[in-house]
């Protein structure tokens, strides 16, 4: 990923008349009336981990929390939910006694939340693709699906058919989507994301270098990023600061739009201090940097 100042003026939209448009921080992150209050910028929920993965949910709520969020609240199993916990005092936890997300708690969670994020550390299995396809289907708000329920909707894509989603795949789960391998070839790449958008109607971003994001009609390479951002969970905040922004009442386009640039800058930054020792929790704290200073 290109990390000149060159570079991060090339983030552009390309749309169906060709017409491009450059991303301005400014448009989603206008000033705060001084009569704001808590929840009027959003309420994200954070369903998956398992008894092995708790910090992908940490990584997915506090980028939501850095991304301008209200709330976080996190609906795991008890183990995982516990470690969220432990970690951060500004997480709020909803433990489940079943080894995935339970859909009853998560549905009633979500009763009072603005957006959701599915998916990661879910342990690969039947009885717990069941439960994500349970959730997305009664799921009724904006949601951002992630790792393993990319999976399950891969064997399941109607779940999603009039909802308001974004599919956030590696080039590996765009195989899982797609049926077909990721391309080597930039062009060939956006074809690749404009037809998977178009395939599950859906807005997605396939993670690499570049990000490239469509709804479809519209495309969007985030030039952001570094070769040190290779660690596990630097995806996680993407999901969480796209789901911040689907709360916040953003279309998924916009909100993946935003969550790219905000995260690969901020890892950039990280990077750039910290070179082959940059952690993911390194990049949150880059975060108010990038959306202060842009």
């Amino acid at each position: 990923m290109p990390s000149s100042q060159s570079a991060r003026r090339d983030n552009r939209t390309v749309n169906d008349q060709g017409l491009m448009r450059a991303l301005n921080l400014k448009e989603f992150y206008p000033s705060r009336s001084n009569n704001a209050r808590k929840a009027d910028f959003g309420r994200v929920v954070v369903c998956g981990g398992s008894d092995r993965y708790a910090g992908c949910l940490a990584f997915n709520s506090l980028a939501a929390l850095r991304a301008g969020a209200d709330l976080a609240i996190v609906v795991a199993p008890r183990r995982a939910a516990d470690i969220v916990a432990g970690y951060s005092p500004d997480l709020i936890t909803v433990p489940c006694s079943s080894p995935y997300p339970d859909p009853n708690t998560a549905i009633e969670v979500l009763e009072n939340a603005d957006s959701l994020v599915l998916g990661c550390g879910v342990t690969r299995n039947l009885e717990s693709h069941k439960a994500l396809i349970d959730i997305i289907q009664r799921c009724k708000i904006p949601m951002v699906l992630d790792a393993e329920a990319l999976h399950a909707l891969a064997a399941n894509p109607e779940s999603i058919k009039g909802k308001k989603t974004l599919l956030s795949p590696n080039a590996g789960e765009y195989q899982v989507l797609s049926g077909k391998p990721w391309p080597t070839t930039l062009d060939v790449k956006r074809v690749a994301v404009e037809t998977l958008a178009r395939q599950y109607n859906a807005t997605v971003i396939v993670k690499g270098a570049p990000d490239l994001i469509s709804d479809g009609e519209q495309t969007f390479e985030d030039l952001q990023g570094s070769p040190y951002l290779t660690k596990g969970g630097y995806g996680d905040l993407l999901a969480g600061a796209a789901g911040a922004h689907l709360a916040r009442g953003r279309t998924p386009f916009d909100a993946a739009r935003v969550a790219a640039f905000v995260v690969g800058r901020a890892g950039e930054l990280a990077s750039g201090k910290f070179g082959e020792s940059t952690l993911v929790s390194d990049v949150l704290l880059f975060f108010s940097s990038v959306i202060r200073s842009d």
